[in-house]
């Protein structure tokens, strides 16, 4: 598979520290052992969490502040 850049990462999450909380959290929750959203069989969590977010597969709500 071919993985995501960060600018996809941002056109999801505009805010460029609102992506890497969201990328962090997800990856932590990956390292648990949590279900992947996609199909894929790299080992790199970041990769991974960064290819849910810009792929739609995870839906992230920031909250304002």
């Amino acid at each position: 598979m071919n993985f995501r850049s960060r600018t996809d990462v941002i056109a999801k999450i505009p805010n460029k520290f609102d992506a890497v909380i969201a990328v962090s959290n997800r990856v932590k929750l990956l390292v648990e052992g949590k279900k992947r959203l996609i199909e894929e069989n790299d080992e790199n969590y970041v990769k991974i969490a960064m290819e849910e977010i810009a792929s739609g597969a995870l839906v992230v709500e920031v909250e304002g502040k």
